[in-house]
C-alpha cells in the first residue's frame, strides 16, 4: 500500500522586554523592586506592605518577558501573614512542591488563595523571572487551562493528536521549559485531591515551583504548610483598616477583640463585617455583635442536615451569619441573580450567559442588581471585561439560599437552557479562534452534564446536548481520548432516561461510533453504526435524513476496511435521500458526493470520481466560503485523485492551498495537516523529488504518532510510505526496520 485512503467524511446531523529591566530582574532584583515601591527585606527578599502597585509590578515583569496570568487582587490591606509568607518561601526553596492547607478541615475563607497571590506578587520580580502560571485546581480542567496559558502567553497553537489530558499537559510543560527563562511559579488554587492533579503537574527539574492551596489534606504527596486563622492582633488590625482612625463606632478594644474572636479570626468574615460597618456610619461595634449573634441563632435553628451542609464548624457558621447581613440588604432581584449565579461552575462566568439565562429580566435592571448591589457589597467580583466570579464560600451560601427560593426550579431550568444553547453552537470542526471562544464555557458545561440533567426541559431533544458540546470541543482538536467520556456518558444517559430504542440513543451510538472511527477502531465503530441504523429504521421513516446519515457513516467504515461492494449501495441510497429531503446544493450533498467519489477513486474509476469531487468542491465553496476546512478537504481529495492520474502539475497547487487552509484554521499540529503533508509528500515521491518528500513524511509521521498514537492505522500508512521512499532512494538500512514494524489490523 503506497497511500492511506484519506478524505472520507462521516457526518453528524446534530448541527453541525526591555533588556535593562530583564538584567535587573536577574542580577539586581532589589534595585528593580525599589522602582515599584517594594521594600527589600534583610536577606534579599522583598516585602510589599500593601499592594496598591499591583498593576505596576505586573507591567514591569511582563516587560521583562515574564509570563503571567495572575488574578486581580482587590486587597489593599494585607496583614498578619509576614511569617507565613516567609515560611512558604523557605519551603519552596527547599522543595519543588508545597501545599498550603487550612488549619481546620473543611475550613474556607482563611485566606489561602490571597496568601498565594500575595506571595506571587512579592517574589515575582526577584525569584520567578519565568513568571506565574495560576491554575484553578478544583475543576478537573487543568490540561485545558494549561493549553489556554500556552496559547495566550506564548502565542502558540496546540498540535493535533494530544488525545489525553496527560499528553496535553506534558506538551505544555515541555514548551514552557523550552521557552521560559528563569524559574516559574505554578499556583494550583483550591485543589481537592492530589490524585486528580498529579498527572498534570510540571516535571520536577528545578524550573518549576508548585504552590497549591487546599482545604483538604494531600498526604505526603507535597510538602505541607498549615495556614492558621489570623492572630488576634492581626485580626483587629484588619477590622480597623475598614474604619477611619477617629471613628468612635469602633468601641473599646475589648469589644473589637470580642467581635474578631466571634468571627473566628477568619479573614473573609472580618472583611465582610468590616465592609458592612463601613457602610453603616452609625452602627456601634456592640450592636454589630448583637446582630451577628442573632443571625447565628437563626442559623442554628436549621435542621441538623441543613446545618451540616452549610457549616461544619462554628467559625464557618459565623461566616454564614456575616453573609446574612449582606443578604438582607439585597433586593429581591439581586437575591434572585445571586441564586442563579451559584448554579454556574466555580470558574469565570461570562455576563452574556447570565443575560441569556435571565431573559425574563430587563438587561439594564440586571446590570443594576449586579453593579449597585452584588459588586458594591463585595458579593461578586469582576475579573475582566464582561467576566465575573464568585468566592467559593459565597457560592455555597448562595446555593443554600437557592434551595429556599420560591423560584429555584425556574432558575435551574433557565441556567440549563442557557448552557444547552452554548453547547449547540459548538461545531464538529473547530478553528483555533473557535477553540479559544468556547474554552471558558467547558467547566460550566461539565456541571450541566454532571448535576443538572433533571433540569433539562425537553430531554427528548435536548439531553444529548449536555454532553455533545464538550465532546466536540475535544474531538475537534484531535483530543479523542478526552472526547470519549462525554460521548460514553451521553449514550448511558439517553438509554437510561429515554429508553434503548429512542432516536436520540441512535444519535448517541452514531457519535460514539464516529469517535471510534477517528481512533482507527473500525470493528467497534461498525457494530455501533449497525445498532444505530437498526434503531432509526424502527423509529423513523425510511427516507428520514438521519437514516441517510447512518447509511453514509456505515459505508465510510466499509471503505476504510476495503469492503467497496458493500459501501457503494449505502452511499447511493444516502445521497438519494439527502437530495430529495435537503436539496441538491446542501452541504451534506457535498459530503455525500465526496464520499462516493472516494469510493470510485479507490476502485480506479477516476473519471467518475473527478466529476463528483468537482461538484462537491463547488457546493462547499458556495455554501461555506473558500477558506472553510471542508473546502480544504475537497481540495485535498481532488489533488489526491490527480496524483493517482499522474496529473502532477494540477495536483500540487491544490495540495498547497489545502495545506495552507488547514494550518491556518486548525493549527499546524492537527491530524488533517498530517494528512495534507503525507499526500503532498506522495506527490513529490511520484515526481522523483525525494529530498522534498522526506521531511514532509517525517513531519506527518511525528504529528500522527503524537496526536493519534503509534497504533493508529494512519501511522502505519506513514511508516509504509516512508519505507518505500527510503527503498527508492537506496537507503535499505533505514527502510528495513520500517517494513518490519507490525501494522495494526
Amino acid at each position: 500500500m503506497t497511500n492511506k485512503q484519506t478524505g472520507l467524511e462521516n457526518v453528524n446531523l446534530l448541527g453541525d522586554a526591555d533588556i535593562n529591566i530583564s538584567q535587573e530582574i536577574h542580577h539586581e532584583p532589589n534595585k528593580l523592586a525599589d522602582k515599584v515601591g517594594i521594600v527589600a527585606l534583610e536577606g534579599s527578599a522583598v516585602n510589599i506592605g500593601t499592594f496598591n502597585n499591583y498593576t505596576q509590578i505586573i507591567q514591569e515583569a511582563k516587560r521583562a518577558g515574564s509570563l503571567i496570568n495572575l488574578p486581580q487582587t482587590n486587597v489593599t490591606f494585607f496583614t498578619g501573614r509576614d511569617e507565613d509568607l516567609a515560611k512558604v518561601h523557605e519551603l519552596l526553596q527547599k522543595n519543588q512542591r508545597v501545599a498550603v492547607s487550612a488549619f481546620v478541615k473543611g475550613m474556607g475563607g482563611v485566606g489561602k488563595s490571597e496568601l498565594a497571590l500575595q506571595y506571587a506578587l512579592r517574589h515575582l520580580l526577584t525569584d520567578y523571572g519565568g513568571g506565574i502560571c495560576w491554575l484553578r485546581g478544583n475543576e478537573g480542567t487543568l490540561p485545558t487551562q494549561l493549553q489556554d496559558f500556552v496559547q495566550v502567553q506564548l502565542g502558540e497553537n496546540m498540535p493535533d493528536g494530544l488525545d489525553s489530558g496527560e499528553k496535553l499537559a506534558g506538551h505544555c510543560w515541555r514548551r514552557l521549559l523550552e521557552r521560559v527563562e528563569g524559574e516559574m511559579l505554578v499556583v494550583l488554587d483550591n485543589v481537592k485531591s492530589f490524585d486528580e492533579v498529579k498527572p498534570f503537574l510540571p516535571p520536577q527539574n528545578g524550573k518549576f515551583r508548585v504552590l497549591a492551596t487546599t482545604r483538604f489534606g494531600l498526604g505526603d504527596a507535597m510538602q505541607q504548610y498549615t495556614l492558621d486563622v489570623l492572630v488576634l492582633d492581626a485580626a483587629v488590625d484588619l477590622l480597623k483598616s475598614f474604619l477611619p482612625d477617629t471613628d468612635p463606632r469602633r468601641g473599646s478594644d475589648a469589644e473589637i477583640e470580642k467581635l474578631c474572636e466571634w468571627l473566628g479570626r477568619l479573614p473573609l468574615a472580618i472583611e465582610l463585617v468590616g465592609r458592612y460597618l463601613a457602610r453603616k456610619p452609625d452602627l456601634l461595634i456592640a450592636k454589630m455583635q448583637e446582630r451577628l449573634e442573632e443571625k447565628k441563632l437563626q442559623q442554628e435553628a436549621l435542621t441538623d442536615t441543613q446545618r451540616r451542609a452549610l457549616a461544619e464548624m462554628t467559625a464557618k457558621l459565623n461566616v454564614a451569619a456575616a453573609f446574612d447581613l449582606s443578604w438582607q440588604e439585597l433586593s429581591e432581584g439581586a437575591q434572585r441573580l445571586a441564586c442563579l449565579l451559584s448554579l454556574f461552575a466555580l470558574a469565570p462566568i461570562h455576563w452574556q450567559w447570565v443575560i441569556d439565562a435571565m431573559g425574563d429580566v430587563d438587561e439594564e435592571d440586571l446590570e443594576t442588581c449586579r453593579d449597585d448591589e452584588l459588586l458594591n457589597l463585595h458579593l461578586l467580583e469582576r475579573t475582566q471585561q464582561g467576566v465575573y466570579g464568585l468566592h467559593q464560600l459565597l457560592r455555597e451560601y448562595f446555593q443554600f439560599q437557592l434551595q429556599q427560593h420560591p423560584e429555584w426550579q425556574t432558575l435551574r431550568l433557565q441556567v440549563a437552557v442557557s448552557l444547552l444553547n452554548i453547547s449547540r453552537v459548538i461545531g464538529q470542526t473547530l478553528t483555533l479562534d473557535q477553540v479559544k471562544e468556547v474554552a471558558p464555557a467547558i467547566p460550566h458545561l461539565e456541571i450541566l452534564g454532571r448535576e443538572m440533567l433533571d433540569d433539562i426541559p425537553y430531554p427528548e431533544v435536548d439531553l444529548i446536548w449536555a454532553f455533545v458540546g464538550i465532546a466536540r470541543f475535544y474531538s475537534g482538536q484531535g483530543l479523542y481520548t478526552l472526547a470519549l467520556i462525554p460521548y460514553q456518558n451521553c449514550l448511558k444517559s439517553t438509554e437510561l432516561r429515554l429508553g434503548g430504542d429512542h432516536p436520540e440513543v441512535a444519535t448517541s451510538l452514531n457519535n460514539l461510533a464516529e469517535l471510534y472511527k477517528l481512533q482507527g477502531k473500525y470493528s467497534e465503530a461498525e457494530s455501533l453504526h449497525l445498532r444505530s441504523l437498526e434503531v432509526r429504521r424502527c423509529q423513523l421513516q425510511a427516507d428520514h435524513p438521519d437514516i441517510a446519515q447512518s447509511l453514509n457513516n456505515l459505508a465510510g467504515i466499509y471503505v476504510d476496511q476495503g469492503k467497496y461492494s458493500e459501501a457503494e449501495p449505502l452511499f447511493l441510497r444516502s445521497l438519494e435521500i439527502w437530495e430529495r429531503q435537503l436539496g441538491v446544493d446542501h452541504p451534506l450533498i457535498a459530503t455525500s458526493l465526496n464520499n462516493l467519489a472516494l469510493l470510485y477513486k479507490s476502485q480506479g474509476k477516476y473519471s467518475e470520481a473527478e466529476l463528483l469531487y468537482l461538484r462537491s468542491l463547488e457546493i462547499r465553496e458556495h455554501a461555506l466560503g473558500s477558506d472553510h476546512p471542508d473546502v480544504a478537504q475537497s481540495l485535498n481529495n481532488l489533488s489526491q485523485l490527480y496524483t493517482f492520474q499522474g496529473k502532477y502539475s494540477e495536483a500540487e497547487p491544490l495540495y498547497l492551498r489545502s495545506l495552507e487552509i488547514w494550518e491556518r484554521q486548525l493549527g499546524a499540529e492537527h491530524p488533517l495537516v498530517a494528512t495534507s503533508l503525507n499526500n503532498l509528500a506522495l506527490l513529490y515521491k511520484s515526481q522523483g523529488k525525494y529530498n522534498e518528500a522526506e521531511p514532509l513524511f517525517l513531519r506527518s509521521l511525528e504529528i500522527r504518532e503524537r496526536q493519534l498514537g503509534v497504533d493508529h492505522p494512519d501511522v502505519a500508512s506513514n511508516l509504509n510510505n516512508l519505507a518505500l521512499l527510503y527503498k527508492l532512494q537506496g537507503k535499505y538500512n533505514e527502510a528495513e526496520p520500517l517494513y518490519l514494524t507490525p501494522f495494526p489490523l
